[in-house]
């Protein structure tokens, strides 16, 4: 048996994780000297409305290597003999490192354990549901018992098979984080600029700017329209605290590609 385990940055939906069994670590946010656990105490809904309230930028923790630790031996524990861990990319957190420094530490202290299991750890090299999607593929894949090289071949197709590209609607949190000055952020809000973004090798890149919201979803179409796959492979659309616009962009794929 082979059990899949991620953290809670991969945002996969709750009924996705238990369908599948996948092990999910919440992220600890802390908001105004008040800690929360990612997808436990507090909804993504719950956090945007925290963080609209926030009276500094809340900030998050790695998932510790003695957590990862322990969710190792309780998996081992409960009978699977193959573990892949998979982690938010390591350009943006330590968790990978965590979760091969807990492998160590699972070989040292639970060395019976370890003699019957074998785990895998696996740096996703992206955020949110980019790599979210291909762990559930991967889970689904072990759940049908499908043999371990297999079950990661399924993730690494799955989630080198797929490009991100997003805008930004707000730069209110990406001058308080330091990601741009606020000399920058204030021309920008001024304008109406609307970044646009890519994930590459597990890292963002700005691919230009764009001004209004209606050019922004006009300009992410055309990126599709440009990019996507001929292979008949369809598309996510992730969205923060504007359902709106997620809507609105989606129906102007439909409507230019005829793609669902």
């Amino acid at each position: 048996m082979i059990k899949v385990i991620t953290d809670s940055a991969a945002d996969i939906p709750k009924e996705e994780a238990q369908r599948y069994e996948i092990d999910v670590l919440a992220i600890p946010i802390n908001i105004d000297g008040e800690t929360f656990m990612e997808g436990e105490d507090m909804t993504a809904k719950e956090f945007y409305k925290k963080l609209g309230k926030a009276k500094t930028l809340p900030t998050t923790a790695q998932v510790t290597a003695m957590r990862y630790l322990d969710a190792y031996r309780r998996a081992a524990e409960m009978g699977y003999e193959e573990i892949v861990c998979i982690t938010i990319t390591s350009q943006g957190s330590g968790m990978f490192d965590a979760a091969c420094l807990a492998k160590e530490m699972f070989a040292e202290d639970h060395p019976q354990l370890a003699e019957r299991t074998t785990i895998q750890v696996l740096d996703s090299g992206s955020y949110t549901y980019d790599y979210g999607h291909a762990v559930v593929d991967a889970a689904r894949a072990a759940a049908e018992e499908r043999p371990l090289e297999e079950v990661l071949q399924v993730f690494r197709r799955r989630r080198e098979g797929y490009q991100v590209y997003f805008g930004l609607t707000n730069l209110t949190y990406a001058k308080k984080s330091g990601r741009i000055t606020s000399a920058a952020a204030f021309v920008g809000e001024m304008m109406g600029f609307r970044p646009i973004m890519t994930i590459h090798k597990g890292g963002t890149d700005t691919l230009g700017k764009v001004r209004g919201d209606a050019k922004l979803v006009e300009a992410l179409v055309k990126l599709y329209q440009d990019r996507r796959s001929a292979d008949g492979r369809g598309f996510y659309i992730v969205y923060a605290d504007n359902k709106a616009m997620g809507t609105q962009l989606r129906k102007a794929i439909e409507k230019e590609t005829k793609d669902r």
